[in-house]
C-alpha cells in the first residue's frame, strides 16, 4: 500500500501526492521526504529489512555468515545477534497487531467508531488500517514462530553427566567384554 502510493499511485481514495502532503505537514523529516518522493517509501524500506530477519532466522546463512558477507564468510553468527532483534520485533508487532486486529472488527461491526483522519471517508480509513494492522499481526506473529524455531535450532545442549562413573571414563553405556554395549545391539 505504502509502496503503492510511494510509487505515485491511488489507494483508499487517496493519491500518492497527497500521502506526501500528509507526511509533510505532519513533520516528516527531509530524509523521509526525498525518500518518499523517489518512490521510496522508507517504512517499506524497513519491512525489506524485517524480510530479510525473518528469512535469516529460516534460512542457513542465519546461522553460518555466507560467501557474500566478507571477513565474516563462514564464521557462526552469534545466537543473539538476529534473535535480539526478533522477539524484541514478536513482543511488539503480535500484540499491536493482534489487538489491532480486535479493535478494527469492533470498529467493522459499528460497535465503536473511527475516526476517517486524513482520508476521504471512514471505509477508506478502515480499509487502510485493516491493511496495515493485518500486515502487523501476520508479521508479528511470523516472528515469534521463526524466533522460536531459531532458538531451538541453536541453542546449546548440555549431556547430562552420567552418576556413578569415575572421572575420565566416559558417560554412556558400560561396555562388556564381547564389545557389545549394554544398550543393546546397534
Amino acid at each position: 500500500m505504502k509502496t503503492h502510493w510511494a510509487s505515485g499511485g491511488t489507494f483508499a481514495g487517496v493519491t500518492g501526492e497527497e500521502m506526501l502532503a500528509v507526511s509533510e505537514r505532519n513533520g516528516a523529516s527531509g530524509t523521509f521526504l526525498t525518500l518518499e518522493s523517489w518512490g521510496l517509501d522508507p517504512t517499506a524500506l524497513l519491512a525489506l529489512l524485517g524480510v530479510f530477519l525473518l528469512w535469516g532466522l529460516v534460512r542457513p546463512w542465519g546461522q553460518v555468515f555466507p560467501r557474500w558477507t566478507p571477513f565474516l564468510r563462514g564464521r557462526r553468527v552469534p545466537r543473539g545477534l538476529p534473535l535480539a532483534p526478533a522477539l524484541l520485533g514478536a513482543a511488539t508487532l503480535a500484540p499491536y497487531g493482534v489487538v489491532g486486529i480486535g479493535y478494527l472488527a469492533l470498529v467493522t461491526v459499528g460497535a465503536v467508531t473511527m475516526g476517517r483522519g486524513d482520508f476521504p471517508s471512514e471505509g477508506d480509513a478502515l480499509l487502510v488500517a485493516w491493511t496495515g494492522i493485518t500486515a502487523f499481526a501476520v508479521y508479528g506473529v511470523a516472528l515469534a514462530v521463526a524466533a522460536r524455531s531459531y532458538g531451538l535450532r541453536t541453542r546449546t545442549v548440555r549431556l547430562p553427566v552420567a552418576t556413578g562413573s569415575t572421572p575420565g571414563s566416559a558417560a554412556g553405556p558400560a561396555a562388556t567384554p564381547g564389545g557389545v554395549t549394554s544398550g543393546g545391539r546397534r
